[in-house]
C-alpha cells in the first residue's frame, strides 16, 4: 500500500496537469491568434521645436512677437525716464516748498510709478496671450500635417525627436512636415496685444515696431 504522503503528492500532480489542460482548452487557439494579430509598430520621428523655429509660420510668429516686444520696451523706457526725471526734480524741491505741497507732489508721483508698474505687467500678459494664441494655431497645423504624413506612410506611432537617441534617418519626417507647412500655412494670425485696462493711463493698442 502506498504511503499517505505519496498518494497526496501524486494526486496533487494529477490535479495540476488537469488544470493546465483545462486552462489551455478554455483559452483556446483564438486567444493566441489575437495576440499574433497585433499590427507591427511603424514609427516616424518629428522634431517639433525645429518645425516651430524653421518654418515660415514659426519665423513669422517670432518676428511679430519681437516687434511688439521692442515697441513695448521703447514706450516703457521713455516712461521710466520721465518718472526718473520727475523724481529728481521733486528731490530738488524738498525744503524749498511748503511741506503740504511737497507731500502732494510726492503722492502724485508715487501713483504714477504704481500705474507704470501695473501697465508693464498688463503689457507682458497681453503679449504672452497673443503669443499663445498664435502658437496654438501653428501647433494645430503641425499636428494635422504630421497626422497626414503618418497616414500616408502607414505609421502608427509618432515619436518626438528629443526622446530618441538613435534612429534610421528615413524615419525622420521633420523636413517633409516643414515643407508642407510652408505651403499650407506660410504665416499665422498674431493678435495685437491689448494693454488698455480701466484705471490705467489711456494708450492705444500696441503696434508692431518697424523693421
Amino acid at each position: 500500500m502506498d504511503e499517505p504522503g505519496m498518494t497526496l503528492r501524486s494526486l496533487a500532480r494529477q490535479i495540476a496537469v488537469v488544470t493546465v489542460f483545462l486552462a489551455a482548452a478554455f483559452i483556446g487557439p483564438d486567444a493566441f491568434a489575437q495576440k499574433r494579430a497585433v499590427p507591427p509598430v511603424v514609427v516616424i520621428i518629428v522634431d517639433v521645436p525645429q518645425i516651430q523655429r524653421d518654418s515660415l509660420a514659426g519665423k513669422a510668429l517670432m518676428s511679430q512677437r519681437d516687434k511688439y516686444q521692442q515697441n513695448f520696451q521703447s514706450d516703457f523706457n521713455a516712461a521710466r525716464l520721465q518718472l526718473q526725471s520727475a523724481d529728481q526734480e521733486l528731490a530738488k524741491q524738498k525744503g524749498t516748498v511748503a511741506q503740504e505741497a511737497y507731500d502732494q507732489k510726492a503722492k502724485a508721483l508715487e501713483q504714477q510709478v504704481v500705474a507704470f508698474q501695473r501697465r508693464t505687467q498688463v503689457a507682458v500678459r497681453a503679449l504672452e496671450k497673443s503669443t499663445e494664441t498664435a502658437a496654438a494655431e501653428l501647433m494645430n497645423a503641425i499636428l494635422t500635417i504630421t497626422g497626414e504624413v503618418a497616414s500616408e506612410m502607414g505609421a502608427n506611432l509618432v515619436v518626438p525627436k528629443q526622446q530618441v537617441v538613435l534612429h534610421e534617418p528615413s524615419m525622420d519626417v521633420t523636413s517633409l512636415v516643414i515643407e508642407r507647412l510652408n505651403h499650407k500655412l506660410p504665416s499665422v494670425n498674431f493678435p495685437a496685444p491689448v494693454v488698455d485696462e480701466p484705471g490705467l493711463p489711456s494708450q492705444s493698442t500696441a503696434k508692431p515696431g518697424k523693421k
